[in-house]
């Protein structure tokens, strides 16, 4: 709603007219209780805005960081739930977001994964998040492991209010997604790979949240199949969205991401195998956040990429 820009105003207090409430997002409901409030910590950023109880608040945001500072300059303005800095970028292992290969020559089933972990703080006001990249289960003909982990750095956004919900979601347009599966001169539904969207409430994930072809989950887990009736075959482009789904409200750990799975084959020469991603001009896939109904931040975007993939293969290989 913001500060009324007419009429009285002031630093502390309650309701709309106050600039402390409208920063801690508390202008209807439960007040934020304060004492020792600063004009200067109000419209600095850095600069402790008011003391809660033993704790010192600053809240990052203000209409006015130059002095000199005045209670007019917060007239009409409102504090944003995620801030203008949110969500932070990515600078580390941005090109495995969606582009994993878990490749196996054991006939072992293996998984790829992109996974959106996020970890909530509400005592800080903080959500913390990094994009999970793994190739699960995959080992070489030796028997040595192929295994590989490429998380991004992690981003920690400050956001200003209380968290009654929040949701996250996957949206993704035109993506590539193909399944195989068979043995020497045949091919089998059987045996075919599949692709998987998942989330966890209370919990981060990696490869090894799904298994056997992701008939099997770690517990907390809750998924759906994209791949829909077993079958070996390249398929119409896959548009959709995953959420929104529902997170948490408390401190710690969720999830939210996209799987490609293939089953173990029993005999030498069998395979298994499943990738999905955006290959194609004009697909993509992006992950969003939603609080309290309303508010939405888009964490990050992956466009086309022609080498994008989450690609799942298993093959029995003779051994010598």
């Amino acid at each position: 709603m913001g500060i009324p820009t007419t009429g009285l105003i002031r630093m502390g207090g309650t309701g709309e007219r106050s600039i402390v409430q409208e920063k801690s997002g508390t202008t209807t409901g439960t007040p934020t209780v304060h004492t020792e409030v600063s004009l200067r910590g109000l419209s600095v950023d850095g600069v402790n805005d008011f003391r809660a109880g033993a704790a010192f608040i600053d809240i990052p945001g203000s209409p006015n960081q130059t002095a000199p500072y005045k209670m007019s300059d917060f007239r009409g303005y409102s504090q944003s739930f995620w801030p203008s800095s949110a969500p932070g970028s990515i600078t580390t292992n941005e090109t495995f977001i969606m582009d994993v290969d878990a490749a196996d020559e054991l006939g072992n089933d293996v998984v790829a994964a992109t996974v959106l972990n996020m970890s909530l703080n509400t005592t800080n006001k903080t959500l913390s998040w990094f994009f999970g990249n793994d190739a699960d289960g995959s080992f070489d003909a030796d028997g040595t492991s192929t295994e590989s982990t490429d998380n991004t750095n992690t981003n920690t956004i400050t956001y200003n209010g209380t968290i009654t919900s929040l949701e996250a979601r996957m949206v993704y347009t035109s993506l590539t997604h193909q399944y195989s599966g068979g043995g020497d001169g045949f091919t089998s539904n059987s045996f075919a790979g599949r692709s998987w969207a998942a989330h966890h409430t209370s919990s981060h994930m990696d490869g090894s949240s799904l298994a056997n072809n992701g008939d099997s989950a770690s517990s907390g887990v809750q998924k759906t199949k994209l791949s829909g009736t077993d079958s070996v075959a390249t398929r119409s482009a896959l548009s959709g969205t995953y959420g929104y789904k529902t997170m948490r409200t408390t401190t710690g750990n969720c999830s939210i991401g996209m799987f490609a799975t293939c089953t173990d084959v029993p005999e030498t020469f069998d395979y298994s195998s499943a990738y999905i991603g955006p290959t194609d001009s004009g697909s993509s896939i992006y992950w969003q956040i939603r609080a309290n109904g309303s508010e939405v931040l888009t964490i990050y975007t992956k466009t086309a990429d022609s080498t994008a993939r989450l690609y799942a293969n298993t093959n029995n290989l003779p051994t010598t």
